[in-house]
């Protein structure tokens, strides 16, 4: 049978260097991407009925696969059942997603006007948003700090290792870190920077012979003094990213092992929450106003809630047209969560609409998106009742070897949404 080209629209985002997880076979992530295997492996064998069988229960973990709807799509045709394949393309569309008919031509036998038109409106723009500010240069934009009221705005340059504040009386280093080492996760508390760094191969200076440990770095942010660092003796390899500076305690994600850290009180000890296992790449982190939950997405499968008081973890469900793969940062926003969505094309900027509890996501809004304004945004925060995100963070000028297109990119751009309550 011949196989069907997946263009799945997941674009995993370039980090300093690639990780093969563990993943646990018990897992959510797991017993997905088993069940996804023996059907593939079924369906190149023409046991159709073994094939759909394993992906429908594939497709009840992980709803919002993109992948599973266009196998479902490509048994059905299999199955000379049109109406049934037709509904799966129509659910895969339904959650924002593209296709691309030339790679895919069995398609064709099913293709209507209903999934033509889904598939243009997932490509139409969608909302606005207003630049706050550009800067010039090859940076490589990933982390943000905003304080508003002195219109300061702290960004991180992976590319020369820095962090940079931008404001009134223009741009200025705040720290600059060691040769190959740059901040991938930043956070302002109390006049406090607290940086994520790593050993970055994109990041100047970078000799792969001399590793240097991830550290939590905690500095001034009038002059750049370092207060103090933390990194985890019991694993040097660690490659800290995203982090969040709770109520209580600061969480970190380890993208090296797929794990999520908490320093306990803004101590000195960091503690594995969420370990090896479970994630594929862990990126935004979320936590709700009484510090009694922490919402936690990993790119590949999705979002989890981990309740801080008994450690419990969960996976939610998408609602019926909603998709939750793909989101690299996640902020607070009265009950619900803002999130930067850079795993479909075109980029999108979400609200989650959350149960009170954070046990379900009740609904998906999309606030923006845009091929023109959005190009691999990163991360962002909430301002009051503004979104303040790195809008283009120059991730595109990076080929698929990590190498830069050009010397002189268009400039990173951090852009702003205006929020209702």
């Amino acid at each position: 049978m011949k196989r069907l080209i997946l263009t799945s629209t997941l674009i995993m985002v370039l980090v300093a260097t690639a990780h093969a997880q563990t993943v646990d076979p018990a897992s959510d992530l797991g017993r997905f991407r088993t069940l996804r295997g023996d059907g593939m492996t079924a369906l190149d064998k023409g046991d159709t009925a073994t094939a759909l069988d394993d992906f429908d229960k594939a497709q009840a973990i992980m709803p919002d696969s993109p992948s599973i709807p266009l196998l479902r799509a490509q048994v059905f045709l299999a199955q000379k059942r049109k109406p049934e394949a037709r509904a799966a393309l129509l659910d895969y569309l339904k959650r924002g997603n593209q296709l691309d008919l030339a790679k895919n031509t069995d398609f064709n036998a099913v293709w209507n006007a209903d999934l033509e038109n889904q598939l243009q409106l997932n490509q139409t723009p969608v909302g606005d948003m207003e630049g706050l500010t550009a800067l010039k240069g090859f940076n490589i934009v990933e982390g943000l700090a905003y304080l508003p009221d002195q219109q300061q705005l702290f960004l991180t340059s992976i590319h020369d290792g820095k962090v940079i504040v931008l404001s009134p009386e223009g741009a200025r280093d705040v720290i600059n870190f060691r040769p190959g080492v740059a901040a991938y996760g930043l956070g302002l508390r109390d006049g406090t920077l607290y940086a994520a760094t790593v050993h970055s191969r994109l990041t100047q200076g970078y000799d792969a012979a001399k590793p240097i440990n991830s550290k939590i770095v905690a500095f001034s942010a009038a002059d750049g003094k370092v207060l103090r660092a933390v990194s985890d003796p019991a694993k040097k390899d660690r490659e800290f990213g995203h982090l969040l500076l709770g109520r209580d305690d600061l969480y970190v994600t380890d993208t090296a092992h797929g794990e999520v850290l908490r320093l306990t009180g803004y101590g000195d000890t960091l503690e594995t929450l969420i370990p090896e296992g479970y994630m594929d790449s862990p990126q935004g982190l979320a936590e709700n106003a009484d510090a009694t939950a922490l919402m936690v997405t990993d790119f590949t499968s999705g979002l989890y809630r981990v309740d801080l008081t008994t450690g419990a973890m969960a996976r939610l469900l998408p609602p019926a047209d909603g998709n939750l793969l793909g989101i690299t940062s996640l902020s607070r926003y009265g009950n619900d969560l803002i999130a930067v969505q850079n795993g479909l094309k075109p980029n999108r900027i979400l609200r989650l609409h959350m149960s009170a509890d954070w046990n379900q996501v009740d609904s998906v809004e999309l606030l923006l998106r845009s091929p023109k304004l959005l190009s691999q945004p990163t991360q962002g925060t909430v301002a009051g009742d503004e979104f303040v995100f790195v809008a283009d963070s120059q991730w595109s000028n990076l080929d698929d070897q990590g190498n830069a297109k050009s010397d002189t990119p268009a400039p990173a751009v951090i852009g702003v949404i205006k929020l209702k309550p």
